[in-house]
């Protein structure tokens, strides 16, 4: 049954790419100045359009997760405004968020039982603090996930490295289901060969749905393998949020609008090296970038596998990664200023 679908997936999503760009239908013309830095060419919003199709399929049709779908279908649903303008205002989508997610997560039961801290987990055993915890961490990696998908292949390649990395380390392990995250993978490998190609860009609404999908999956992921330390899938996740809070400690620094998009993080100072020094393609060196960066992380997450029962080696790795993307945006960012 998989495979028939896979092929119908396939056929459909190389239809929909020539649909879509042939009556510029979603399309994101980068008007915005933090949109043209690494790329001028209008592109076509619709990866989360393919991956919902496939989560229709699965929790839907073959599962019958309906509450899960909603979830993940109603945070679509806020990406896909935004994507067609028809949502443009910043903090009205950031509320809506939180009030889909603070929702869904008491529906379905969304909970973060372990942190490894005692006090800390006698705090979040009361259920309204647990729902507010748990909704804080999903906005911070729905919105970090958003920031780091400004270059083709950055945010796919990312997860698609943390879904194999459970597949291939995991699959003994309670509530991994390794049918789904073999054919989650193979979904994310096709949207992700036609964004390395610019025919298809994953704009707001794929990287809410991406992350929120990843967020709830690795949140169960802990709380069914409890013996595997929590630290490890705050590792899994530690580009997108620290990205985020990064971003908004700059911007705050600066006195600018944490919530305002700008042209300085460090995907675009790397980016700015590479187009620099290498005489390629924008898609070309959009790859060369996201390669970079994922190859860092992948090495980072098969280093840390050895250590998935050790918090105090976790927090040391995290901490090691804080400090590698600090130093490199420093580094970069004096070139990028050289540069210019």
């Amino acid at each position: 049954m998989y495979t028939n679908f896979l092929l119908f997936f396939i056929i459909i999503s190389t239809f929909l790419v020539y649909f879509c760009r042939k009556n510029n239908l979603i399309v994101d013309y980068k008007l915005e100045k933090h949109k043209r830095f690494s790329s001028k060419l209008k592109s076509n919003s619709i990866g989360g359009i393919f991956l919902i199709i496939f989560l229709f399929y699965e929790y839907i049709l073959v599962n019958q997760n309906n509450y899960l779908f909603l979830f993940l279908l109603s945070i679509f649903s806020v990406g896909i405004l935004s994507d067609t303008k028809k949502l443009n205002n910043v903090s009205f989508r950031f509320f809506l968020q939180i009030i889909l997610i603070i929702f869904f997560v008491s529906i379905i039961g969304i909970e973060i039982k372990n942190t490894r801290f005692d006090y800390l987990d006698i705090i979040i055993s009361n259920k309204i603090i647990n729902i507010i915890f748990v909704c804080f961490c999903l906005m911070v990696l729905i919105n970090g996930s958003n920031f780091i998908d400004g270059l083709n292949g950055l945010l796919l390649k990312y997860f698609l490295i943390i879904y194999l990395i459970i597949l291939f380390n995991f699959a003994d392990s309670s509530f991994v289901n390794t049918d789904f995250l073999l054919n989650l993978s193979i979904i994310i490998s096709i949207i992700l060969l036609f964004n390395l190609f610019g025919l298809l860009y994953m704009g707001d609404s794929g990287a809410y749905l991406l992350s929120i999908l990843s967020g709830v999956y690795l949140i169960n992921f802990s709380y069914y393998n409890n013996h595997i330390s929590p630290f490890f899938i705050i590792l899994l996740l530690w580009y997108p949020c620290f990205e985020l809070l990064f971003s908004m400690i700059r911007r705050f620094k600066n006195k600018s609008k944490t919530y305002k998009p700008d042209s300085s993080h460090l995907h675009q100072f790397i980016y700015n090296f590479i187009r620099k020094n290498i005489n390629f393609k924008d898609n070309v060196i959009h790859f060369y970038t996201s390669t970079l960066i994922n190859s860092y992380n992948l090495f980072i997450f098969i280093f840390a596998i050895n250590f998935i029962y050790s918090s105090k080696a976790l927090i040391s790795i995290i901490i090691l990664n804080i400090f590698v993307y600090i130093s490199s945006y420093v580094f970069f960012k004096k070139k990028y200023q050289k540069d210019n």
